[in-house]
């Protein structure tokens, strides 16, 4: 689904993303906001999923999920 691991969360602010932990999807979603020290990002609410915090710390990593033109998909 998605190709690009972001190291530097402050790029995801306003992006959709594939969240995952030790190679396994957790959760796609719209990042609402990243921390100042870009360690843990919240993506909103969607639906029947509350607004949830992934933290790095925690093994996370983030992975924009890009259309065929490269734009971000929504």
């Amino acid at each position: 689904m998605s190709s690009v691991l972001y190291a530097d969360w402050n790029e995801l602010t306003g992006l959709d993303v594939e969240i995952k932990k030790d190679g396994r999807s957790i959760r796609t979603g719209h990042v609402g906001a990243v921390t100042r020290g870009a360690d843990a990002l919240w993506l909103e609410n969607h639906g029947a999923q509350l607004r949830t915090l992934f933290e790095k710390a925690e093994g996370y990593t983030a992975w924009p999920l890009t259309g065929d033109a490269g734009v971000v998909a929504r």
